[in-house]
């Protein structure tokens, strides 16, 4: 008699202890699973605020390479002037 009331004790710590251990793990899981979606969220964050940054630097490169190709312009049409005097000058 005594035998079955130590089985009977240790099938139902094994069994509570299992139980318990299975939802340990299972919270475990679920709580490394948040924690992923949380980093992944804010790397898709990140990404979405990078590319932001690098449409208005283009924007703002663009409007540089437009100052800098009206200045090259500027400087090739007096340059040539420049040296159209020059030219009459000694000619002349």
């Amino acid at each position: 008699m005594n035998e079955i009331w130590a089985y009977l004790i240790a099938g139902v710590l094994g069994g509570s202890s299992i139980s318990a251990l299975f939802r340990f793990l299972t919270t475990r899981r679920f709580q490394s699973i948040s924690l992923e979606e949380k980093l992944r969220s804010e790397m898709m964050k990140m990404n979405s605020d990078l590319k932001m940054e690098i449409r208005g630097l283009k924007t703002e490169l663009d409007h540089w390479k437009d100052k800098y190709h009206t200045l090259e312009r500027e400087y090739t049409s007096l340059k040539s002037r420049f040296e159209k005097l020059i030219k009459e000058n000694k000619n002349g």
